[in-house]
C-alpha cells in the first residue's frame, strides 16, 4: 500500500438498530438509504470486509440520534452530513464516548 495515496485507516459509521430506524425516519434521503437495518447491516459488513481484506484498519463511529440531530443544528438529514458527522467524530473533536473501538 503506498502511504501517500491510500489510507491505512477509515471512519466508517456504525448503528444501533433502534438508532437507525430513529435516524432513518428523520432522513431527508430515504430514497439512497436501505429503510431496514438487516439489508444495511449486510451491506456495512460487506464493506467492512472489504477494507479488512485490503489491510485497512476500521474505526467505528457510532451514530447516535440526539447527539447527531443536536450537531445538525437544523440541516438536512443526508447521507453527506452523515459522512461529515463522523469524519468529525473521528477527528477527536466530539466526546470519545461516542466511539466506538474495533476490537
Amino acid at each position: 500500500m503506498n502511504p501517500s495515496s491510500q489510507s491505512y485507516t477509515i471512519a466508517m459509521p456504525w448503528y444501533e438498530r433502534t438508532d437507525f430506524e430513529e435516524l432513518w425516519a428523520l432522513s431527508a434521503d430515504k430514497d439512497e438509504v436501505p429503510c431496514d437495518y438487516d439489508r444495511w447491516h449486510a451491506e456495512a459488513s460487506r464493506v467492512m470486509r472489504d477494507h479488512l481484506a485490503r489491510g485497512v484498519a476500521i474505526q467505528f463511529i457510532r451514530i447516535r440520534p440526539v447527539e447527531y440531530m443536536e450537531w445538525l443544528a437544523g440541516a438536512p438529514n443526508t447521507a453527506s452530513m452523515r459522512r461529515t458527522y463522523v469524519e468529525y467524530l473521528a477527528a477527536g473533536v466530539a466526546r470519545q464516548s461516542e466511539i466506538i473501538d474495533a476490537a
